[in-house]
């Protein structure tokens, strides 16, 4: 179990994962070894899964952020649905929901078109039956980790 050395670790790093280890000592009372040794177990109990970085869709050509809600027309269907998924990295996420959709896809465009051509594909490859398109407008609130 985490406690709260181990949460005020998880909070530091989901605000700078390239923190240092003396810099997180500033703020956590620890030894510099202790600390290391708690983001290894945090590794280890697979709390902390990886470290990445967030980029800026406008500045890397990608300033369209769409969410799409698909209908399959057969479960049977959903390795070929996840392959597609996992093979397109414009496809950023990929959730199965409840209610009267089967998935949640989070996909990111250079352009409307763009997205429509996406769109179109996917909806060809996977044996769609219907979906709903919603275009992320102003971001409020992103967050990336999810702390206790």
């Amino acid at each position: 179990m985490m406690d709260q050395i181990d949460a005020k670790i998880l909070q530091l790093l989901s605000m700078d994962a390239n923190a240092t280890t003396s810099s997180l000592k500033k703020d956590v009372a620890l030894s510099i070894p202790a600390i290391n040794k708690r983001v290894k177990n945090l590794k280890k109990k697979g709390i902390i899964k990886k470290s990445t970085i967030v980029t800026d869709g406008t500045k890397v050509g990608k300033p369209i952020l769409a969410f799409v809600m698909i209908i399959i027309k057969s479960l049977d269907k959903v390795d070929k649905l996840m392959e597609y998924v996992n093979s397109n990295p414009d496809i950023l996420e990929c959730f199965s929901v409840s209610g009267e959709y089967d998935y949640i896809l989070k996909v990111v465009a250079k352009d409307v078109e763009t997205l429509d051509q996406k769109l179109l594909e996917l909806k060809k490859q996977n044996n769609i039956t219907k979906s709903h398109t919603l275009f992320a407008l102003s971001p409020h609130k992103q967050s990336y980790t999810i702390l206790p």
